[in-house]
């Protein structure tokens, strides 16, 4: 991942669905996945015409720790013994996976404001929540995290480990750590958060310190104030990310029906905040997602996003559908590092660099670290007794 130092006019390098609000970034860029098409199509047809993947997903533990705010029996346990689907787990990848990407559907929402509808709700949802982590092996871990009663952050760092023996003075846990203490801060003076505003609080009150690197964000909120409907709300700067997993009422299947794009100035080099980078908060995208119980909630850094596939984080999600959350980003995670160990898969990052006019070939080996929401109606008995260990949202 490249820092921008050099860099003074931002520009985004993705699409915007049109529930995202930015700021300051150029809209205007063309879809790159319409025009990948015919060029993956050849790139694949040199490919091998089947793989296989079937690893053993031994348990991640989790190394940040928790807001006050969530006391440990509101997170799901911090380490899981037992394997997912029986300590072998089969995904389909290969040949066909990046076209069967292109075809995917994603319901992304078609209005200013307004995400894929849902029907009201008896009271507000609550979650339980899951996350796992791996760090790249040839540096300290950089990717942070906060989750707290009704609040969750991501973020990327980027180089600060080259530059600092010390974890504590790398921005982005500097950054996660500030960001989640504006929002604590807001809720007891004002009583609502507001998460474009402490990121960028975050920031200002960073300027001067002693940090090293920079980092993305994904910051997000869990509203309730409209009475029975749940609503995430939040910013996020980069390429760190966000999906919303739903499953179909027409046929019963997982479904991508919200996700963050991701911000880039180019290849490789996602906006950033802090070090030497022209990125500010107020080139946030700022969205706003209506949920329903049974929702599943993927944030996930670059390391996981740059290696799998939306359909085959659908599949996996398909298989672990009866774990708890830390299970299910366990599963994640651990498949996410075995696409980056192999040396002969095309990965989305692959694809990316081709589309760039790179040559890569394998996976990206990264930092990953992936946060798992399942969120549920806490009135109705069987979904609570099903997740004793859920926060209220």
């Amino acid at each position: 991942m490249v820092e921008p130092s050099t860099l003074t006019t931002p520009t985004i390098g993705a699409p915007l669905s049109a529930s995202l609000f930015l700021s300051g970034a150029d809209e205007t860029m063309a879809n790159p996945t319409a025009s990948a098409a015919p060029r993956l199509a050849i790139l694949l047809l040199s490919l091998s015409l089947c793989s296989a993947f079937s690893p053993s997903l031994s348990p991640l533990s989790l190394r940040r720790s928790v807001s006050p705010a969530l006391s440990p029996s509101r997170i799901e346990g911090k380490r899981v013994t037992r394997s997912v689907g029986g300590g072998c787990t089969s995904v389909r990848m290969g040949f066909l996976d990046a076209l069967k990407e292109l075809a995917m559907p994603t319901e992304i929402a078609d209005t200013a404001d307004r995400a894929p509808e849902v029907a009201a709700a008896s009271g507000p949802l609550a979650f339980a929540a899951g996350v796992s982590e791996i760090a790249d092996p040839r540096h300290p871990m950089e990717d942070a995290w906060f989750v707290a009663e009704s609040e969750i952050g991501m973020f990327d760092g980027v180089s600060g480990a080259m530059k600092s023996d010390n974890q504590d003075g790398i921005y982005s846990f500097m950054l996660s750590s500030m960001t989640q203490r504006m929002i604590m801060n807001q809720k007891v003076k004002r009583g609502v958060v507001d998460t474009a505003n402490a990121l960028e609080f975050a920031c200002s009150a960073l300027a001067d310190s002693l940090s090293c690197g920079a980092s993305t964000a994904c910051v997000a909120h869990f509203d309730t104030t409209v009475p029975g409907y749940t609503t995430l709300q939040g910013v996020n700067v980069g390429d760190s990310g966000l999906s919303v997993v739903r499953r179909s009422a027409d046929d019963g299947t997982l479904k991508v029906v919200w996700k963050t794009n991701p911000q880039q100035h180019f290849f490789n080099c996602p906006f950033q905040l802090g070090g030497s980078s022209p990125d500010s908060p107020d080139q946030a995208m700022k969205f706003k997602v209506p949920l329903q119980a049974g929702d599943l909630l993927v944030v996930a850094t670059d390391g996981f996003y740059d290696n799998v596939y939306e359909n085959q984080m659908i599949d996996l999600l398909e298989y672990t559908r009866d774990q708890d959350a830390t299970s299910i980003a366990q599963a994640l995670v651990g498949f996410a590092r075995q696409q980056q160990e192999d040396p002969s898969i095309l990965v989305p990052y692959g694809v990316e660099a081709q589309q760039a006019g790179e040559r890569w070939s394998g996976g990206k080996l990264d930092d990953t670290c992936v946060m798992v929401l399942r969120m549920y109606n806490p009135n109705d008995a069987q979904a609570a007794d099903s997740e004793p260990q859920a926060a209220a949202a």
